[in-house]
């Protein structure tokens, strides 16, 4: 933190700014201050807003596609403008340092620290995806330290700017932190993230980058041919992380498994747990347990004596064992199918719920994934008891239709359709073992295959 230099704002909108909090390549950070006098974070961005109406409409469907993002583990965003050739974001203020600050000044995190942290950025990260958003810009300076644990910032802003710098003819975000798919210029969406996590967790345990060398050049050489140096992680952990680092987005995990794993088999939504194992409470329905230190760089868990239980992480490692041998299938899979075996059963007990009281009635939010274009997109759904429902899905949910109910209550044609390349179709709900969760596939019309797909959840 710093003061104002002459030439810095000193009122943006209705913030008040105090202090520099920082500089990057996006944008200068600012400490700001609402009329009723709380803290905010105010970044200003580093571009000029066209005047054109429909680049406006694109920044502002982004901003309110971050704006879903759940507070897991993240500091949200609170507002936006675009007033004059100073767009700017603002978001929660959180006071601690950056990750990448605290390795350098303290050294590498081990044991318990380390895991809270990877629970904390996976939580985080779980959360983005399921809104619909992907970071593109993860990396240790963009995790803040506080004192509810660690929280992920700047998510989303690499897709804003992209709005308003369409010129940009270079991949957005922080060269070292770029996975395989982005260094060469192809579609890239949530597995990118995952690849960069994986490489923030390493850094972490490590105190240098996986694919360290003296230029970029050769950085981002290595990530294309080498192998990563994981060093001292070690564990479960270390299995995780280089599942990650696969050089195929389609061989990662996604966020949620990867938390999953990292949780073993947690209680109730996998990203609540993540929040409360971040900040140190233990999950509940789960025993507590003990770190115990082991030899450098490896952590495990002890159980209560008498549970019978397997040492934290052991499963996971059981589940990951042969990780990265050649036409295998990876074990991270096989331990997701097991779970969606039992969100299997669990779904047909909710189906007859749902056949027997209000069932799918609510609001859903969630996000869908298109699996041939490769985009991430938000997806609401207003399920009504009775008549017709509404659908409204896209980059800023600019499309919306009918949904009308078929001879089968989770089965639901989609029609009455608006929006620029919305189709219609049919819908497909597949209830998940929490009530108040579920899969959405939809097939548009004319067609056979899946079109796009995503989970939904709605306020319990």
């Amino acid at each position: 933190m710093s003061s104002l230099r002459p030439d810095d704002p000193r009122q943006l909108g209705d913030y008040r700014l105090t202090e520099r909090l920082g500089q990057g390549g996006q944008g200068v950070v600012f400490l700001g201050h609402t009329p009723q006098g709380a803290q905010v974070a105010v970044k200003l961005l580093h571009a000029s807003m066209s005047a054109d109406p429909e680049v406006r409409r694109r920044f502002m469907g982004e901003v309110e596609a971050v704006r879903r993002v759940a507070p897991f583990c993240t500091a949200q965003v609170l507002d936006a403008s675009l007033d004059g050739d100073r767009p700017y974001l603002v978001s929660e203020y959180v006071d601690g340092i950056s990750l990448r600050e605290h390795v350098i000044a303290k050294g590498p995190r081990l044991g318990g620290s380390l895991d809270r942290l990877a629970i904390g950025t996976a939580t985080a990260l779980g959360a983005i995806h399921r809104a619909g958003v992907i970071h593109r810009d993860f990396k240790p300076g963009n995790v803040l330290l506080s004192l509810d644990g660690p929280r992920v910032i700047d998510f989303g802003v690499s897709r804003l700017m992209d709005t308003v710098a369409s010129t940009n003819k270079i991949p957005v975000g922080t060269p070292a932190y770029l996975s395989p798919e982005r260094i060469k210029g192809e579609p890239s969406g949530p597995p990118a993230d995952l690849f960069a996590w994986a490489l923030t967790v390493a850094f972490t345990a490590t105190g240098r980058h996986a694919y360290s060398a003296e230029t970029y050049q050769e950085v981002l050489a290595r990530i294309l041919y080498g192998k990563p140096d994981l060093g001292r992680l070690s564990g479960p952990l270390r299995e995780i992380v280089d599942a990650c680092l696969a050089q195929d987005p389609a061989d990662r995990p996604d966020a949620e498994q990867v938390l999953g794993l990292l949780l073993d088999s947690p209680a109730g939504d996998v990203l609540s747990s993540g929040a409360r194992a971040a900040h140190g409470d233990p999950t509940p329905g789960t025993a507590e347990s003990t770190t115990v230190p082991h030899e450098a760089g490896q952590h495990t868990t002890a159980p209560d004596a008498g549970t019978g239980t397997k040492p934290d992480g052991v499963a996971a490692a059981e589940q990951l064992a042969g990780v990265g041998r050649k036409r295998r299938i990876r074990p991270w899979q096989l331990a997701v199918a097991a779970v969606g075996l039992a969100m299997g059963i669990g779904g047909f007990v909710f189906w007859l719920r749902g056949e027997q009281s209000t069932g799918l009635t609510g609001t859903w939010t969630g996000s869908a994934e298109h699996s041939t274009a490769h985009r991430v997109f938000p997806l609401e759904i207003q399920m009504k008891q009775e008549g017709d429902s509404v659908m409204r899905w896209g980059a800023d949910l600019h499309c919306q239709g009918r949904l009308r109910r078929t001879g089968s209550a989770l089965v639901y044609t989609l029609d009455q359709v608006n929006g620029d390349q919305c189709y219609p179709g049919t819908v497909r709900v597949l209830p998940a073992a929490d009530a108040h969760q579920a899969v959405i596939k939809v097939t548009r019309q004319g067609e056979k295959d899946v079109t796009y797909s995503g989970t939904v959840s709605r306020p319990s």
